[in-house]
């Protein structure tokens, strides 16, 4: 028996086209506008709901490159960029510069609509030699998701420490916080600020930062230690009995590694770090 052969059905797409049209903040001539118009007609439209970008050229100058590329959305909404970071990579995905902008200038875009602009990378934001930059060279360019992260913390002070630290004591400490990288939202940080040693082995002075919105409790803390060389000096876990940390906040608790469980006879601590082990 023969199977008639069904005819060949149009593949559906939800691909949507953008138009493009230019910023006021940006004089350009009219040939200009013919290059970006013929780079943006080559554009595949996007899906729905995408933002995206495009680079157009790269030109090499003395304190690093200026990129020009095209900024598009398919959103249903107007597109009102704040600080945006970009990452320029070569053709082989080799990341060569990264850096973060502020698109006030750029403007608010209708949805389904394109708009070209112009990025300067400084020499401080390339990821690779300035040698490995060539001008006119091919590249593409992305957006890198920044992941929500908190800078602002209190600092928590049980009533040990309260009465343990003068205020000038308390006033370094809230300045080292102050200094700390940002945390990831919904994220436990754990760093050390001092370490001092004694005869019987060496004090940690750690801060616990809560990045959670809610408060969250520590019954241990398991550490490894390491010297200046980078080998590991100790390894040790650390119970503490219900240690609360509030929301957004930091909490200091001293750790003591005994010699009895080092490693490594007369460690380097001209320098020194600590790392979180999992449990």
């Amino acid at each position: 028996m023969f199977k008639p052969k069904k005819a060949n059905q149009p593949k559906l797409t939800n691909r949507l086209k953008t138009m493009l049209e230019f910023s006021e903040n940006w004089s350009m001539d009219q040939q200009e506008r013919y290059v970006f118009q013929y780079y943006h007609n080559k554009l595949k439209g996007l899906d729905p709901n995408q933002i995206n970008i495009h680079g157009v050229e790269l030109h090499k100058t003395a304190e690093g490159f200026i990129m020009t590329a095209i900024i598009r959305h398919s959103l249903e909404k107007k597109l009102n960029l704040q600080d945006i970071r970009l990452v320029v990579r070569n053709t082989e995905g080799k990341e060569l510069a990264r850096k973060d902008f502020n698109m006030e200038y750029f403007g608010v875009l209708n949805s389904l609509r394109a708009r070209p602009w112009i990025f300067e990378f400084e020499n401080e934001s390339l990821l690779v030699s300035e040698d490995e930059i060539n001008d006119k060279m091919e590249f593409e360019v992305v957006f890198e998701i920044q992941e929500p992260a908190v800078s602002q913390f209190s600092l928590q002070l049980d009533e040990n420490w309260s009465n343990g630290l003068n205020e000038e004591q308390k006033t370094s400490l809230e300045n080292t916080l102050a200094e700390m990288e940002p945390t990831k939202q919904d994220e436990i940080s754990v760093s050390a600020f001092n370490l001092e040693e004694t005869e019987e082995g060496v004090s940690v002075y750690v801060l616990i930062r809560n990045a959670f919105n809610e408060e969250i409790t520590i019954s241990n803390l398991p550490l490894q230690l390491f010297d200046a060389t980078g080998e590991l000096v100790a390894q040790l876990g650390f119970p503490l009995e219900q240690f609360t940390v509030n929301p957004t906040n930091a909490r200091p608790v001293s750790l003591h590694f005994p010699q009895s469980v080092f490693k490594k006879e007369n460690p380097d601590w001209t320098s020194w770090n600590i790392q979180l082990t999992a449990q």
